[in-house]
C-alpha cells in the first residue's frame, strides 16, 4: 500500500477516536420519557425521578451527585429574558460563582440560552449548567450541577427531546421571589401584580431585578396589607438582606448600607430607579406609620450570590 495513502489512513483514525462523543453518544444513552402534559422530555435512565414541588416541575439525582431540576414560571411585567441574563451579575460580583461560558441556542425553532458556572462551597466546587427558553409569558429552565463536572451528552438527551405543548401551559400567577429578612425575622413573597397584596412586597416594574447593575425597589405597607415592612427602620448597617429569586434559581445575598433616607413629598411611584456599578436594593415603605407625608427608603448593596439549591 502506498506509503503516503497509509499516513492519511492513520490521521483518519486519529481524527475519528479524538472527536468520539463522550460516553458513546446521545444514542448509545439508554433513556426513559417524562410527560405531564406541558412539557415533555426523555432522560437518561441512571437519573431517579423525585417529584417536584411549587414551581419546580420535576428533580433528577443519580449516585454521582448529579442534581438536575426543570422549572416553569410566569414572568413578571418588564422581565426581558434575554437582557436578564445579560445584565446578571453573578460571576462578577461573586468570585465563589463564576461565570465561564455562555451560549445562545434554539430549541425546537425557539431561542434559548446556555450558562456555565463554576460554583464554591464549603463543599467544594460543582459545575452548574442552566438552559433558559421563554415562551409567551412563561420561562422554563433546566438547572444542572455535578461535582465532577456536567456531562454534555446526558443533559443533550433532555433539551433534544424537550417539547412544550402551548395549548397546556398554565399561565397562573406564581411568587416568582421571596425576601428574607434575618435581623427582623420577616419573610415576604414578591408580587409584581398589585401593591395591595396581602402578605406580599411588590417588586417595582421600572426598577431593576435581583442581581442586576442598578436600583431594585420593593414596596411594603408598613401598617396595612400583614405590615411587610413594618419594621425595616430596625435594620442596621451590615445587616442581611436575602432575596431567593425562582427564575433564576439563585440567592442574591445584600448587605445594609443605610437606613435613613427620608424624603418628604415623595411617594414610591416618585422615585427614579438608576443604573449604578454594583447591583442595589432599595426597601421603599410610607413614613411616618399610617402616613404617606414622606418615602423611607433602606438601601443596600448586593455582596453575595449562591445557587438556590
Amino acid at each position: 500500500m502506498n506509503k503516503h495513502l497509509l499516513i492519511v489512513l492513520a490521521l483518519l483514525i486519529i481524527v475519528i477516536f479524538a472527536f468520539e462523543p463522550e460516553d458513546g453518544g446521545i444514542a448509545s444513552i439508554e433513556t426513559k420519557h417524562f410527560d405531564n402534559g406541558e412539557i415533555s422530555f426523555d432522560y437518561p435512565d441512571t437519573w431517579n425521578k423525585t417529584n417536584g414541588t411549587g414551581s419546580n416541575v420535576v428533580s433528577f439525582t443519580d449516585a454521582n451527585g448529579l442534581n438536575v431540576k426543570v422549572f416553569r414560571l410566569r414572568t413578571p411585567p418588564n422581565y426581558d429574558l434575554a437582557r436578564r441574563l445579560n445584565l446578571d451579575a453573578s460571576g462578577t460580583i461573586d468570585e465563589n460563582f463564576l461565570l465561564v461560558s455562555e451560549e445562545n441556542i434554539t430549541i425546537n425553532g425557539t431561542a434559548a440560552y446556555k450558562r456555565d458556572y463554576n460554583v464554591t462551597g464549603k463543599n467544594g466546587t460543582r459545575q452548574r449548567r442552566e438552559v433558559w427558553i421563554k415562551r409567551n409569558n412563561l420561562i422554563y429552565s433546566i438547572i444542572l450541577t455535578a461535582p465532577g463536572g456536567v456531562n454534555g451528552n446526558s443533559l443533550n438527551v433532555l433539551v433534544s427531546s424537550l417539547k412544550i405543548n402551548d395549548s397546556n401551559a398554565d399561565p397562573k400567577y406564581s411568587g416568582w421571589a421571596e425576601i428574607v429578612m434575618p435581623d427582623i425575622n420577616a419573610r415576604w413573597k414578591f408580587c409584581s401584580w398589585s401593591l395591595n397584596t396581602p402578605g406580599a412586597v411588590y417588586h417595582i416594574p421600572h426598577s431593576y431585578f435581583p442581581g442586576e447593575r442598578g436600583q431594585m425597589g420593593l414596596l411594603g405597607h408598613r401598617t396595612t396589607r400583614h405590615a411587610p415592612f413594618l419594621h425595616i427602620n430596625k435594620l442596621k448597617p451590615g445587616n442581611r438582606i436575602i432575596i431567593n429569586d425562582f427564575l433564576t434559581q439563585k440567592r442574591y445575598i445584600y448587605q445594609v448600607t443605610s437606613n435613613d433616607d427620608v424624603r418628604w413629598g415623595v411617594k414610591w411611584n416618585d422615585i427614579d430607579y438608576q443604573a449604578s456599578e454594583e447591583p442595589q436594593l432599595l426597601l421603599v415603605t410610607c413614613h411616618p406609620p399610617g402616613f404617606t407625608s414622606a418615602a423611607l427608603i433602606v438601601h443596600s448593596r448586593l455582596v453575595e450570590v449562591e445557587p438556590l439549591n
